[in-house]
């Protein structure tokens, strides 16, 4: 009973990280790009100035 339990226990772990990592990733990949983006923009306007 108890191993059964842990088997479960383990595999909603493993659901758990494979759900973080995915959505992880690409919030982290969207933070990076818009921060590079707004870093361009702002070499624009001091070119502009």
């Amino acid at each position: 009973m108890f191993d059964h339990l842990s088997a479960n226990y383990e595999l909603g772990l493993i659901l758990y990280v494979f759900t973080y990592i995915f959505l992880c990733i690409p919030i982290a990949y969207i933070f990076f790009h818009l921060r590079k983006e707004k870093r361009k923009q702002d070499k624009r306007l001091d070119e502009k100035r």
